[in-house]
């Protein structure tokens, strides 16, 4: 995928401030896609590799970010989140290359000068809710408000 003068003057400076808050992601080639991917660690200990694909379109459009590790995560009943599919309740968007889809802006919120940092703060502390939801079964609606 190219990207303009412009676009790629944007990614090195994504890069340069994920580099001081979140060093352990890099840039990989995933199926043709650009994308970001690293490990981010929750405070109950738990470990989940995550992969940000960059839009096309970058800034103007929200990246999708999914969880690749671990893999068949599973909600507090046992289901896989997956097969949530679309769900407002778990703030999870339908699946992307067949893993969980995090919400993190609606469309219509989203504007060219959110980050890529800010996109991975909201992942935060949606793993935290899921880490709560997993110990308790209350729905990440309890822990996030809609955005």
């Amino acid at each position: 995928m190219g990207f303009t003068h412009e676009q790629q003057g944007r990614l090195q400076k994504e890069i340069d401030i994920l580099a001081q808050y979140f060093p352990s992601f890099s840039f990989i080639n995933s199926g043709g896609n650009v994308c970001l991917e690293g490990w981010m660690n929750t405070n109950s200990r738990n470990n989940y590799k995550l992969r940000l694909y960059v839009p096309q379109d970058i800034p103007y459009s929200v990246p999708d970010v999914v969880i690749v590790s671990p893999t068949s995560l599973r909600d507090y009943s046992g289901m896989l989140l997956t097969d949530h599919g679309a769900s407002g309740s778990m703030h999870l968007l339908t699946p992307r290359d067949g893993y969980p889809k995090i919400c993190t802006y609606k469309s219509t919120n989203w504007n060219s000068n959110v980050t890529f940092y800010k996109v991975l703060m909201k992942v935060r502390l949606w793993l935290e809710a899921l880490d709560g939801h997993k110990s308790n079964g209350l729905p990440l609606d309890y822990y996030l408000k809609h955005q």
